[in-house]
């Protein structure tokens, strides 16, 4: 990093207001006032950047920064006009989640989408959570409808936050990729019931057996907390309420594997109902006997 061309301002002190902000981030309190959250790793900050995500600013401890692409990120940022800090050695250990820390911590704005702003597709997919207890949980949930062309996450009610720096890191990604809404579990339904969308829940009770159903679109998977489960009104909302067969002694499985299972499982419905409709198409562009 060419510091004399773009000099690095130091913190040393931990009463410093810039890492009181930072510190203050790792609080869903300090979250929710600022609309801002933390991203730590080398790979996070290369996602945020490839996202074009609005990076406020980024802090860095350079004898852990000792990666070539990430000293190269660094740069980037700051000929962009990011403001970039340093911080002591001391400061960052202190403000470190990582197992092996890589120098580098950037602010990020949240960007939270209006709910009365959604618009879905006659296919579309999304992931809703109810009370999602585990910020790892989440991550991966996030991770994972990503991967199955999700649109975005509908956080229902005050229960999750996906800017918690867990949830952000378990993510991989994926919290700059979909589109994500906070709203209550009332509103969440009359927003399926007037876009016709078919709400898919699980539980171990469930009448269908998740590979015996087959889903209309758009639709949304909506996954409750790993202890409790959907909320009795979100239950009696769902058009369809399916379970995961267990072969053990176990009463249930984890949320986010649950999660996984059964967002695979839509998208192969999803795939195959596409495939029937170009099927269709291409048979009815072609030409009929002379």
């Amino acid at each position: 990093m060419h510091e004399s061309k773009h000099s690095l301002r130091l913190v040393h002190d931990a009463k410093d207001p810039r890492f009181q902000n930072l510190r203050s981030l790792q609080t869903r309190h300090g979250r929710a006032r600022s609309g801002l959250f933390l991203i730590e790793g080398i790979r996070h900050v290369a996602r945020a950047i490839e996202a074009r995500a609005p990076i406020q600013s980024v802090f860095i401890e350079p004898s852990s920064l000792n990666n070539t692409f990430g000293q190269k990120l660094v740069e980037r940022l700051q000929h962009s006009g990011v403001r970039c800090v340093r911080l002591t050695q001391r400061l960052y250990r202190e403000l470190t989640l990582a197992a092996e820390p890589q120098g580098i911590v950037a602010v990020v704005h949240q960007q939270w989408t209006p709910l009365d702003s959604v618009r879905t597709d006659s296919g579309g997919l999304w992931l809703a959570v109810e009370s999602v207890d585990s910020p790892g949980n989440l991550g991966t949930m996030m991770r994972t409808a990503e991967a199955t062309g999700a649109a975005g996450l509908l956080v229902l009610g005050d229960g999750a936050d996906p800017y918690e720096p867990s949830a952000a890191r378990a993510s991989m990604g994926a919290l700059f990729a979909l589109k994500l809404v906070r709203c209550s579990a009332w509103e969440f339904v009359e927003w399926a019931r007037a876009s016709s969308i078919a709400i898919v829940g699980s539980s171990p009770a469930g009448l269908l057996d998740f590979k015996s159903f087959h889903c209309r679109w758009p639709a949304v998977l909506v996954i409750g907390s790993e202890k409790r489960g959907l909320s009795e009104h979100l239950t009696q909302s769902c058009d369809f309420m399916v379970r995961i067969p267990m072969a053990g002694r176990g009463d249930s499985i984890n949320a986010a594997v649950a999660a996984g299972v059964l967002l695979y499982e839509l998208f192969d419905q999803r795939r195959a109902t596409t495939r029937k409709r170009s099927d269709s198409s291409r048979a009815s562009e072609r030409p009929g006997p002379c």
